[in-house]
Parts: C-alpha cells; structure tokens; sequence
C-alpha cells in the first residue's frame, strides 16, 4: 500500500519555512556545523537560543541549502537531525511524537499515521526518520557527548586514534567541504579528545559536552 511506508514525495515543502514556529529545532553542536557549510558556501546563518539548551535555526522562505532547480538538498547526508527525521517531529518539552501537517504524504496518509500504537508500527513506517530520532534521544538521554567537527589531512589515522578510548557513536562525512567530519563520542573525557584532533592536520575542532535540560 501507498501508505505502508514512508516516502519524500520531493515537494519542497518541508524546504520552505513561513514563520519561526516551522523552523528546526538543532542540538548545539549541529549549529557550530552548519556555521561551517554557510561559511563555505559564502551564506550568513541565523540561530536563536532556547531556554532548554536547545537552538531554532531562523529561516525565511527556502532553507540556504535547498536547490530548487535539483529539488534536492545540497547537505542531505549531513542534515540536522531534525530534517533527517521529517515529517516526524519531536515535542522538546514533554517529548511526544506527531507527525508533521506539513507534509503532503503524511497529509494524505493521516489515517494510517493514526493507527500506529507501538514503537515497532512506527520504525516500520518510518524506518530511516526514526533511526534519526533514535539519534536524537540517544543525545538527549546521554550522560555526555562530544561532539568534533574537523577537517583533517589523514581523517583515518584520527578516527583510529579516537576508538583507541572513545565509542565513535555517530560519524558523518560532508559532501559539500571536503574532508570535513561530524563525530560525536561517548565514553572518553575531552583532554583526550583535544589530544587526538588538537594537531596541526585538524583544521576545524569543535568540542563540546552537550547538556541539555
């Protein structure tokens, strides 16, 4: 059925953002990143601070990284966590699950949105979006993460020097810069980590403990 499984009907919509109460919701580390694709491709970002340690990613009209002419994102693989799990979204405050109104298959299937009761009907209908919110909880629920953002000239040897006493529990390449790398790590203290990436290869660091309330 049409309406079994989730599919991006490529619409554009969830690319197009009217007011500040459509605008993602980004964990802190995902805001130092996107600084560093804006910068690369010459665009300003604007975010706001929330009180839980949240931040709203302020967008008018089209998101900076859309490509009308695609129809396509131009940091798909990269994304925030909030657009990788669209049309799903998660209420921060009380962190229930709805669905978002502003997509047209969720539109059209709200029916069978209606009568997912479990988690197992929910990850069998949305199966890549809720991997992304798994991510998002696992941060959420984490007793410490840190985030690292780099772009180094031997990004192995890093990566092999970090599982020497870090859980790499999320690493993504970019696309859009070459060599650039989002990990978050689990497991080790940051003066290792500062260890590892603070060299002369690693041109960018970020490193970050997230502590969200």
């Amino acid at each position: 059925m049409e309406c079994s499984l989730f599919k991006c009907n490529r619409c554009s919509d969830c690319c197009f953002f009217k007011g500040e109460d459509e605008d993602p919701i980004l964990l802190p580390h995902e805001v130092y990143y996107l600084r560093i694709l804006g910068k690369h491709i010459g665009v300003k970002l604007e975010f706001k601070q929330l009180e839980n340690g949240f931040y709203r990613w302020i967008i008018k009209d089209y998101c900076p990284f859309y490509d009308p002419e695609t129809r396509s994102c131009r940091i798909h693989v990269e994304k925030p966590l909030a657009c990788r799990m669209f049309p799903l979204l998660l209420d921060i405050v009380n962190l229930g699950v709805v669905a978002s109104s502003k997509c047209t298959w969720a539109g059209r299937c709200i029916g069978r949105i209606k009568s997912i009761s479990s988690e197992g009907e929910l990850a069998k209908t949305f199966p890549v979006e809720y991997e992304a919110l798994k991510e998002l909880l696992g941060v959420i629920y984490s007793n410490g993460v840190i985030a690292v953002a780099f772009r180094a000239k031997a990004t192995e040897d890093v990566l092999s020097r970090l599982r020497e006493k870090c859980e790499i529990t999320s690493c993504i390449e970019s696309r859009l810069l070459d060599g650039l790398h989002l990990v978050l790590l689990t497991g080790c203290n940051s003066k290792f980590v500062e260890e590892v990436v603070g060299s002369d290869n690693v041109e960018f660091l970020i490193e970050e403990k997230l502590v969200l309330v």
